[in-house]
């Protein structure tokens, strides 16, 4: 290979990298293989030889956000024993996530919007349920501290739509503020009301 050349794993990393940085301020309908070779700097024909498809490209995008999301909830989850703190890291990994990668919700909120839709909604809700899957073990696991009031499986949607209507509140607000002082703050109420409802369960 010559001096300088980027083997072909590096080049798809930065195609698949230089989309989502252009995902957060172009609309996703709007986004062309000509805008993004452009910026990387390669014919509109090279994409094509790392991405046999566009539906090819979208998904490795989403793949891409897929392996960060994991790695993230992994990370946060590492040193935590009990599950009530377990579940406060994965909620704060998800949104400091968005938050340095403003492109995920602009691929939430795109349905109906990308031609690769089909290619994509697989991994957008392997995504999806990989996160309610961790939020259900851990909310199981605190059954002494929030079993009452909610099922496990109601509280994770309450979560779940706390953490998507903070997203979509802080994209609407053009990310005017801190997405995970706002979101953390909120699910720490819900913490507090779900203790609540068990506290006057008990008494």
């Amino acid at each position: 290979m010559p001096p300088g050349r980027k083997t072909a794993h590096d080049r798809r990393a930065e195609i698949v990298e230089t989309t989502l940085r252009l995902l957060t301020f172009t609309p996703v309908e709007k986004l062309s293989t000509a805008r993004i070779a452009e910026t990387v700097g390669i014919s509109q024909a090279a994409i094509f030889r790392h991405f046999p498809t566009k539906d090819a490209l979208w998904g490795a995008v989403l793949e891409a956000v897929e392996t960060r999301a994991i790695d993230a909830w992994d990370a946060a989850t590492a040193d935590e024993a009990r599950p009530l703190a377990r579940l406060r890291a994965i909620l704060r990994a998800q949104l400091s996530l968005i938050a340095a990668v403003p492109a995920i919700p602009v691929l939430i909120f795109s349905a109906g919007r990308i031609a690769a839709e089909t290619a994509i909604r697989p991994v957008h809700q392997r995504i999806m349920q990989g996160l309610r899957k961790r939020l259900l073990v851990e909310l199981r696991a605190a059954a002494t501290e929030v079993a009452a009031g909610p099922s496990p499986e109601d509280a994770v949607d309450l979560f779940l739509g706390l953490v998507q209507g903070t997203v979509l509140r802080w994209r609407l607000c053009d990310g005017s503020f801190d997405l995970v002082a706002e979101g953390m703050r909120l699910v720490e109420i819900q913490i507090r009301l779900l203790s609540g409802a068990r506290r006057e369960a008990t008494a």
